[in-house]
């Protein structure tokens, strides 16, 4: 459930870390702040994606390749990608299970996101979402999700910044 008094890691510009605030502050003021995403793939080349739930204040009802989510002042952005791993799917994880791709600066929403990849073999009848989060789950292929990503649906797919890293890295 989204709680806009939730305090995020907020940082400077060199993800330098500041005064913690709350989720609602830090958004509306465009605080710089710290996220991660996970990009979990499995062996036959499949990525998990989630349609986020209407209920979310940002871009609710579009797809994305990643589980995603913003670290509190307590999480680095390895135990965060491990919460949000957990939190998201319910399958627990540990943080060797994380490989860190990059930390990405996005100048548009003011946001340092740590971008992990994760193999994981899942069935999505084991996956636990979060109704109050994400509204449907699906594996796609990577060449389909790729196509998706950067030529064909713009409208259904929120775009990232660092697709194409990430695509020549699980090629």
């Amino acid at each position: 459930m989204i709680n806009s008094n939730e305090l995020l890691y907020v940082v400077d510009e060199y993800d330098i870390p500041q005064k913690p605030r709350p989720r609602n502050e830090t958004l509306k003021n465009g605080y710089w702040h710290r996220a991660v995403h996970i990009w979990i793939v499995n062996d036959k080349r499949q990525i998990l994606c989630q349609k986020r739930s209407l209920k979310k204040d940002l871009s609710p009802g579009m797809w994305e390749p990643a589980i995603v989510g913003h670290l509190g002042p307590d999480d680095n952005y390895f135990t965060g990608a491990v919460r949000e791993v957990t939190e998201e799917t319910g399958i627990p994880i540990d943080a060797s299970d994380l490989n860190l791709l990059k930390i990405y600066k996005d100048h548009k929403s003011h946001e340092y996101r740590g971008v992990f990849y994760c193999k994981l073999n899942l069935e999505l009848q084991h996956i636990k979402r979060e109704d109050e989060e994400v509204e449907k789950i699906k594996l796609v292929k990577l060449q389909t999700l790729r196509k998706y990503l950067l030529y064909q649906q713009p409208n259904f797919w929120i775009r990232l910044g660092y697709e194409k890293e990430m695509f020549s890295i699980l090629n």
